[in-house]
């Protein structure tokens, strides 16, 4: 343990730390209070480990990756395109108890069981976000919790939106 960090009493056997500030430094930096806080619709399943359904840190909201499940957390029928359709409308909900919006989506991370329903999932992904559309990245991965074909995660701003536009990108091809 470092002579900047002291215990703090917890739980079982789990060691927690704090900063504390090092007197011995003749210039501390100030301090500044940050919230963290956590986010939860009561629209969809509980999550299905340790973990939030998303966490609003300043103005960025954090949204953990979630499944197409229903309410009582059973993956829906009808494989990626009714999974990948019910992720979304978790996500409106998630977003929405975090001030958000599908609109206010910076970045999503697409996870996908079988590369092979890529196009599926893209077809319902773009009736979901048609304009000023996120960034993006997609992964085939070995598997996913529940034996889910898809999961989305995503990073969204929560306040009021201002979408502006940079113009078209000075590397880009003619």
């Amino acid at each position: 343990m470092s002579s900047a960090e002291a215990p703090v009493p917890a739980s079982n056997t789990e060691a927690k730390f704090v900063s504390k500030i090092n007197m011995s430094n003749p210039n501390p930096l100030p301090q500044t209070k940050v919230t963290k806080t956590i986010v939860t619709s009561p629209h969809i399943y509980k999550p299905v480990g340790p973990y939030s359904q998303a966490i609003l840190a300043g103005n960025t909201l954090y949204v953990s990756g979630l499944l197409g499940m229903d309410s009582q957390a059973r993956l829906v029928c009808g494989g990626a395109e009714a999974q990948t359709r019910q992720a979304l409308e978790n996500l409106k909900q998630v977003l929405e108890a975090g001030g958000s919006s599908l609109l206010a989506v910076v970045k999503t991370t697409v996870l996908l069981a079988n590369m092979d329903d890529f196009q599926v999932v893209n077809q319902v992904y773009a009736e979901y976000f048609t304009k000023d559309c996120p960034a993006r990245a997609s992964y085939q991965v070995a598997r996913l919790p529940l034996g889910a074909s898809v999961e989305i995660e995503v990073v969204a701003l929560s306040g009021d939106l201002v979408i502006a536009e940079a113009g078209p990108c000075p590397c880009a091809r003619i």
